[in-house]
């Protein structure tokens, strides 16, 4: 039935509305149902309105098009005429835009350059703050090769000062049996109070200025392993083995007061035994036992492969498997050569030690290394066949980057100290 024919159900029964009356005088064509005409009147208005909605979706797209390359267009006019800032800069270029600043003394683009991208000025103290990109990679070096503030809890300064307190659990919490109805006795763990206190540590790196400028040096990674390892090194030398009657600015862990001492059984270090060893682990609570880790020079661990277990004849160290680190007597070991080596035969000297520096130890730093840029002086040189460095007479700069760290233990009875026989 075609649709310019019937125009509403009613007009069906209206003889007027058919254009054919050959179709009245057939009796065998049946006329269609209700539901017939139902479904042709849904079919004709879903088609209606089906292209009344394209019509309007073609005019709001037509609109949203026009829209956007309007607004393309004035954003390319917007760059041409200058007010749109351009793109800024890679990590790479900033970092070296800055360290060119500082070489030439251009103090106005360096103080838009931290503006504009370190989102700070000057700091407190008058000097410039290194880029976050570099400080990045100087503490992932340093974490890399820093064995102190790896395995020490980190706490991290905050504020102005550098000083803190930290408790320091010294006695644990009694536990007690107690009957039905009976009153509970009461207990609290016994707390002391610690300082940590911030103190400096620098590292100089000199170069030439061609070094900086080159595009084909990445000055990131290259500041940031030398930066990165150097400062890592002094602070596990600092941590570990310092003494402040010999200037260091703190007592490392051989020399802390408090910690408990082991004697070898031998002479010196050289004929340490296994049981020795054994003596570390039990010499420290349960709670630091079970996790503890040994700490010595790798010449000492050479000793110590050699050694077997006097009961079972097994060796003590037992070799890294898969993702299972290396063991003697079934506790990881960590090898730290700022530590005293095998060669030492001073009597009552201590040389390596057993903790768990996570439950011992606080490790802490203020945020930000501050750069200043020496272009007079004398560098030592840290080897000794080459002479030290005179920067003016050798057409060479100096970068020095200072920090603020600190550490301090918090339960130096948790912390095993083998000495040479006394």
């Amino acid at each position: 039935m075609k649709k310019d024919i019937i125009e509403s159900p009613a007009e069906i029964e209206s003889p007027a509305v058919v254009e054919n009356p050959a179709e009245i005088e057939n009796p065998t064509e049946a006329e269609p149902s209700e539901d017939e005409v139902k479904d042709e009147l849904k079919t004709f208005i879903r088609a209606e309105t089906i292209s009344s909605l394209e019509k309007e979706l073609d005019k709001v797209s037509d609109g949203l098009v026009k829209k956007f390359f309007d607004g393309v267009a004035k954003q390319r006019a917007a760059v041409i005429d200058g007010k749109v800032a351009v793109k800024k800069s890679s990590d790479q270029e900033l970092v070296r835009n800055w360290f060119n600043c500082l070489i030439h003394r251009d103090h106005q683009g360096m103080k838009a350059i931290q503006k504009d991208f370190l989102n700070t000025d000057i700091d407190e103290q008058g000097g410039y703050l290194v880029p976050p990109q570099l400080v990045a990679e100087v503490n992932r070096f340093t974490n890399e090769y820093g064995v102190a503030r790896r395995d020490m809890r980190y706490l991290p300064f905050s504020g102005a000062g550098n000083e803190r307190m930290i408790p320091a659990l010294t006695n644990s919490v009694s536990v007690f049996w107690v009957g039905e109805g009976a009153a509970k006795p009461s207990t609290k763990p016994t707390f002391k109070l610690v300082t940590q206190t911030l103190k400096k540590i620098a590292a100089i790196v000199p170069m030439t200025e061609e070094i900086l400028e080159d595009s084909a040096i990445n000055i990131i990674s290259l500041l940031g392993e030398l930066f990165g390892e150097a400062i890592a090194m002094e602070e596990d030398r600092v941590f570990f083995t310092g003494d402040t009657a010999a200037g260091d600015p703190y007592m490392g862990i051989l020399n802390a007061p408090g910690t408990v001492p082991v004697s070898l059984i031998g002479a010196d270090a050289a004929n340490i035994v296994a049981d020795d060893l054994l003596n570390m682990i039990y010499a420290v609570p349960r709670a630091i036992r079970d996790k503890g880790k040994f700490y010595m020079h790798s010449t000492i661990f050479r000793t110590l492969q050699l050694l077997r277990d006097t009961v079972n004849g097994g060796y003590i160290v037992q070799s890294p498997v898969g993702d299972k680190p290396g063991t003697i007597w079934n506790r990881p070991y960590e090898l730290v050569d700022v530590l005293p080596d095998s060669t030492l035969t001073a009597n009552n000297t201590p040389f390596m030690f057993y903790t768990d520096l996570s439950k011992t130890c606080v490790y802490g730093d203020k945020a930000g290394l501050k750069v200043k840029l020496l272009e007079e002086g004398i560098v030592q040189s840290a080897e000794e066949s080459p002479s030290d460095l005179n920067l003016a007479t050798q057409d060479m700069v100096a970068l020095r980057i200072v920090k603020r760290v600190g550490y301090v233990p918090v339960l130096p009875s948790g912390i095993a100290v083998l000495y040479t026989h006394a």
